[in-house]
């Protein structure tokens, strides 16, 4: 649709409320509903029945309380799968991911902080409790560090601030660092185009990770590795930390030349 044109009113409504429900995170009443959507309870209402009818809202029986429903997972499911760059960095990292013997994660920026969309789990990954829908901290750990550093949208810095002044982020996985830390740390994560974690959050534990952009230079995931520091040296030079380097410039390269595009047009065209 043109910048401009007409649209229709119904769905754009829908969309605040489906907005405010992914946003709060956590089931809500319909006044909370109501009030967050900027519409009166009894007009929520009725489009919640709807969108409950199709499958995006979700009503506990019990509680009432709403939330998103299993068809909105569905939703997220088939942009992953259906996007070329989710799909050629995913191959390239469980390649890199599978010879180093570790976990590799793909996040996206989602509300409350970089969220995993993708996982090559390892034997290993039974030890930590991350899985597709984790979320990391900004500033506690490499993949959060990458969005610090890379990132531009507003949301990135309240959700730095917001850590700092509470030191550990509910729900989320991270240990926060000193301010004057964090700032060096970005610094170098900028200089040096990846960012690493060694022992933290999780003790014995390494991780690293490297910015995915788009072909206008917005930074749309960080990919990286996680895994056991005596099988993960995340120092300069070392296996994962050149092989993510690689894959980043390969993400780039591919990008530039429409690559990444023709390839995904050649597998739609296998499939048909």
């Amino acid at each position: 649709m043109r910048q401009g044109a007409r649209g229709i009113q119904s769905i754009e409504v829908s969309g605040r409320i489906l907005r405010a429900l992914v946003e709060t995170c956590q089931p809500m009443m319909l006044k909370e509903l109501a009030l967050a959507a900027d519409l009166a309870p009894a007009q929520c209402h009725a489009y919640l029945t709807s969108l409950r009818h199709v499958g995006l809202v979700h009503q506990n029986p019990s509680t009432g309380l709403y939330s998103t429903g299993s068809f909105a997972m569905r939703l997220g499911i088939g942009w992953l799968r259906s996007s070329p760059l989710v799909l050629e960095v995913s191959e390239e990292i469980k390649k890199l991911s599978d010879s180093l013997s570790v976990m590799s994660v793909l996040a996206a920026w989602s509300t409350g902080g970089p969220t995993i969309v993708q996982i090559n789990a390892s034997a290993w990954q039974s030890a930590l409790n991350v899985r597709q829908g984790t979320t990391f901290s900004v500033a506690g750990t490499a993949t959060g560090r990458i969005f610090a550093a890379f990132g531009e949208s507003p949301e990135i810095e309240t959700q730095i601030a917001a850590e700092f002044d509470r030191d550990t982020p509910p729900g989320s996985i991270g240990t926060i660092l000193e301010r004057a830390e964090f700032e060096a740390q970005l610094e170098t994560t900028r200089e040096y185009g990846y960012a690493i974690a060694e022992g933290t959050p999780i003790p014995r534990t390494n991780a690293i990770s490297v910015p995915i952009f788009d072909a206008e230079g917005t930074l749309q995931f960080a990919a990286g590795l996680i895994g056991p520091d005596e099988r993960l040296p995340v120092s300069h030079g070392s296996p994962a930390q050149v092989g993510l380097l690689e894959l980043s410039e390969l993400m780039r390269k591919r990008i530039r030349t429409g690559g990444i595009a023709e390839t995904h047009d050649a597998q739609l065209t296998e499939r048909s």
